[in-house]
């Protein structure tokens, strides 16, 4: 029989997983509070939450919610883990969790899910790696703009080089 408290936590699972559907776990097992809560200043920076779950009733709210079909949850949700929520940047928050687990031993990266797929500690790496949405939309924006930049490169010298010739004309007949 779930009690009252269970049954809450795992509503308010449910609706932190609705609102951000994307997650990493992590195991933080000795990482001191004042440790935890610069890393959890440092997400939130990076628009992400980090909290401390319960496993089996995350559990519960990860299979209420459907936000990953495909989750291990009995090998992946395992001793203390702490889940790092994410909106919409998730490589900019496993950038964080990366090198914030580099200098703190402690924190593993255990596995994460992004658009409804799972990913194992080494695809959450990997993720890290990717740029992030800031990155990728100035590629963007200079991949469009560089044709634009050319025409006007173009158009320019071409301009300069009429008026060039005319001046060249006028000195020339000017003499």
């Amino acid at each position: 029989m779930a009690s009252v408290q269970k049954t809450t936590l795992r509503e308010e699972y449910t609706g932190i997983l609705k609102s951000y559907p994307n997650f990493i776990v992590t195991q933080y097992q000795g990482l001191d509070v004042a440790t935890l809560t610069s890393l959890r200043k440092k997400l939130r920076d990076a628009g992400g939450k980090y909290t401390v779950v319960k496993n089996n009733v995350f559990s519960l709210a990860l299979k209420e919610s459907g936000v990953a079909k495909d989750f291990p949850y009995d090998s992946t949700l395992k001793g203390p883990n702490a889940i790092a929520f994410v909106k919409s940047d998730v490589p900019a928050v496993a950038k964080v969790l990366r090198d914030f687990a580099k200098d703190n031993e402690k924190l593993v990266l255990t596995a994460g899910v992004m658009e409804s797929t799972f990913f194992d500690a080494k695809g959450v790496k990997a993720i890290a790696d990717l740029p992030s949405k800031e990155q990728i939309l100035a590629q963007i924006a200079s991949l469009i703009n560089a044709p634009a930049t050319r025409i006007a490169g173009g158009l320019s010298n071409i301009m300069a080089s009429l008026a060039r010739g005319i001046k060249s004309v006028a000195e020339k007949n000017g003499k």
